[in-house]
């Protein structure tokens, strides 16, 4: 199941390899680099931003949807690194063998499902990284409890090959 917690108490991930701790450098840099803090926080719709070892960031802000629009994905080559940068969200996030396909495009890297209620519910706040492996079933950019389709939600996304992520507990 996805590891979901604040990027500081996650930290001990990334210090197995040096592509990771790339990435840890970068995920900081999102809240603590001014310039690349703003970048974001002016960021409409998605910018990609190129990064080292085959590993790109998905910049992006946008409005939440309720519930029912969710759009459940997974990947085949690569594992999410999602930071929430600014605002708030709330996940579903489930179990790949629990979903039926509903299509799949390998050169897009995405599987996309049909809704399922077996899922477990994640609130994000700024600061919390979530890391989507092959098999995390993931909607996100949901508008529940105190949240409404009127809140934006800044983000990046790090596309990282799965053969560099190393997570052994």
């Amino acid at each position: 199941m996805a590891l979901i917690g604040n990027l500081d108490s996650l930290n001990h991930l990334f210090y197995k390899t040096q592509e990771m701790q790339y990435l840890y450098e970068y995920l900081q840099s999102t809240l603590k680099d001014q310039a690349i803090h703003q970048r974001i926080l002016n960021t409409q719709g998605e910018v990609k931003i190129p990064l080292k070892y085959d590993m790109f960031a998905i910049e992006q802000s946008y409005n939440l949807k309720e519930s029912h629009k969710a759009m459940y994905e997974s990947h085949y080559k690569y594992v999410d690194f999602q930071l929430a940068v600014n605002g708030e969200e709330f996940f579903f996030v489930g179990e790949k063998s629990d979903f039926k396909i509903q299509q799949e495009s390998l050169e897009k890297d995405l599987i996309v499902y049909e809704p399922n209620v077996l899922t477990s519910t994640f609130f994000f706040k700024e600061k919390t990284l979530a890391i989507f492996l092959d098999y995390d079933v993931h909607a996100g950019g949901l508008a529940l409890n105190h949240l409404t389709s009127k809140n934006k939600i800044f983000k990046s996304v790090v596309k990282v090959p799965k053969e560099l992520v190393k997570l052994k507990l």
